[in-house]
């Protein structure tokens, strides 16, 4: 692990173990990853944004995923936003959340459970969609419960990945992910996020009303999504970002769902743009 950052266990909402890693004691923004991956993916961005360097940073991983209890089913949208309430207070109350995906709909829900949690949020590709609202047996569901479980070895998995799903990922976003979103079993080089609890995931995504509560976030807002998007164009793009009190939107060239680990630089000049380091964002 990288030496300047410490790693530890908190506790969610009910007790649950939630790992985190941080680089400062009461850290001044607050990563939560996408469904799948793990804590250690926002490195990347964090050394690249200045204010993240400057105010100090964590990430947890949500329960299931990473090093963080894997609990059981179903896995709630709300307690993912719950827990990310108990981490934010044990750490000291860190006023700006990153979120990716699944981590912007938790950071969202957050502040709708405890309004003035966060002064900004930085929502990228939020899953954060209308009613009709429920548990639904989605086709990115049952495709998460066929991933492959293991692998004979690390660089097996890094050559799939490389070569596969996930080849427009930096070479650092692949390593960080194969060194720490596995872990070894009898089974070889092995998910920690099982992929039946990826798939729950996927299932619970709109099984929450957050967006009837969107208007009520009073935190300023920027929603980051990729050109590229498969899930986030218009009329929904406009429809959500109308949803917040004070929102802005940022497109990235380029870049899909999953951003972060495509162009971490330009997410890093986001995030400082958003905070207020915008002659940083401007560098990159």
């Amino acid at each position: 692990m990288t030496p300047s950052l410490q790693a530890e266990t908190r506790s969610g909402f009910d007790g649950a173990a939630i790992a985190v890693e941080r680089s400062s004691d009461e850290p001044g923004v607050f990563f939560v990853h996408a469904n799948g991956f793990c804590k250690e993916m926002w490195r990347p961005v964090a050394a690249r944004s200045d204010t993240a360097r400057a105010l100090g940073w964590a990430a947890m991983d949500q329960r299931g995923h990473g090093d963080s209890t894997i609990g059981a089913p179903p896995y709630l949208w709300d307690t993912t936003a719950r827990d990310a309430l108990a981490v934010a207070a044990a750490l000291g109350g860190p006023h700006i959340g990153v979120g990716h995906s699944s981590g912007s709909a938790c950071l969202a829900r957050a502040e709708v459970l405890a309004p003035g949690t966060f002064d900004r949020l930085v929502l990228i590709e939020p899953i954060l969609f209308p009613p009709p609202h429920g548990r639904a047996d989605l086709p990115i569901a049952r495709a998460a419960e066929r991933r492959r479980r293991s692998f004979e070895s690390p660089d097996a998995a890094r050559r799939r990945y490389a070569e596969g799903p996930f080849a427009a990922w930096t070479p650092e976003a692949i390593d960080l992910y194969v060194d720490h979103g596995f872990r070894m079993t009898d089974e070889g080089w092995t998910l920690k996020c099982p992929p039946e609890v990826e798939a729950d995931y996927f299932r619970e995504g709109n099984n929450l009303d957050t967006w009837e509560h969107l208007h009520e976030i009073e935190a300023d807002v920027t929603i980051v999504v990729g050109a590229e998007s498969d899930s986030h164009q218009d009329p929904y793009l406009t429809m959500l970002v109308d949803r917040f009190i004070d929102a802005d939107l940022v497109v990235i060239d380029g870049a899909g769902h999953l951003a972060p680990m495509e162009q971490p630089g330009l997410v890093a000049g986001i995030v400082d743009a958003a905070t207020g380091n915008s002659q940083a964002a401007a560098s990159r």
